[in-house]
């Protein structure tokens, strides 16, 4: 190479390599400093990067709250009350606001789902978009009253046996599905038709629920590894709407959603 072309900046680095090897050959082992000066300036410029990160990520999340905090707010008291196998519904709680879904998303021979005015909206809209994804989702089972409920979890119970029929449905006046705004989505790949089976989740159309369903404004209630919590097990079929802005503080907290909803009832307006 022409010493002539080599630039100002490689005779500067040439420089500092030269001095670097003259103090090791001496023992010593303090960088020169413009070593000293540019290895900070590096540091300085990666922790403010990492500052910055983190303040968006905390602004974002801070923002989120807040309008999860603005919808409970303005919510009526059942939209995001806790239903558990502690905590139920009065035996004549019936939404007033029930509408019923076209059947064309409902599973075949299930018509005449109906759900909470917001509810249905969003319903829709979960199965539709999935559908535009080339993923087929469709409704099973959605608004159940007290007596159903009761009929329902009856059922059960001949079917199981007690012990088990309480992990796998709630007494009457303990479901989420008399709330109104939840429902039983499905495919046909679980293996046995549109039955409400676990393989649901391990489906694309499960993960496809999983991974999305918040943006919809829905929360899954009862997730894998749960039950201790929840006292049912896994479910990856029951969606529950919380509305958009709760659904996306649900999904980022990690929560499961009993727990989600008891916070939320005891966090002050922001």
């Amino acid at each position: 190479m022409d010493i002539t072309s080599v630039g100002r900046r490689s005779w500067v680095l040439m420089g500092v390599g030269l001095a670097g090897l003259m103090l090791a050959a001496c023992g010593g082992t303090e960088a020169p400093p413009e070593v000293k000066v540019g290895t900070a300036v590096a540091s300085a410029s990666v922790a403010q990067t990492s500052a910055t990160a983190a303040a968006s990520k905390t602004t974002a999340a801070t923002g989120a709250n807040q309008m999860c905090a603005a919808f409970a707010q303005a919510a009526d008291p059942y939209l995001l009350r806790a239903v558990d196998k502690q905590r139920g519904l009065p035996a004549d709680y019936r939404p007033a606001d029930l509408q019923t879904i076209d059947d064309r998303w409902a599973v075949s021979g299930f018509p005449g789902q109906i759900m909470r005015g917001q509810a249905a909206g969003a319903i829709v809209e979960m199965v539709s978009a999935a559908q535009a994804q080339g993923v087929t989702i469709r409704i099973r089972s959605s608004f159940r009253s007290y007596a159903e409920q009761q009929r329902t979890f009856q059922f059960w119970i001949d079917r199981l046996g007690e012990a088990q029929a309480r992990r796998e449905s709630a007494p009457p006046g303990h479901s989420e599905h008399q709330l109104g705004t939840t429902a039983d989505v499905i495919s046909a790949n679980s293996g046995t038709g549109w039955e409400l089976v676990e393989q649901f989740g391990a489906l694309p159309e499960g993960k496809w629920v999983a991974a999305h369903a918040h943006e919809f404004g829905f929360a899954i209630s009862y997730p894998p590894d749960g039950e201790s919590v929840t006292g049912y097990v896994y479910e990856p079929w029951h969606v529950r709407y919380v509305g958009k802005p709760c659904a996306a503080e649900w999904k980022s907290s990690g929560l499961v959603l009993v727990r989600f909803l008891e916070r939320l009832a005891t966090t002050p307006a922001r």
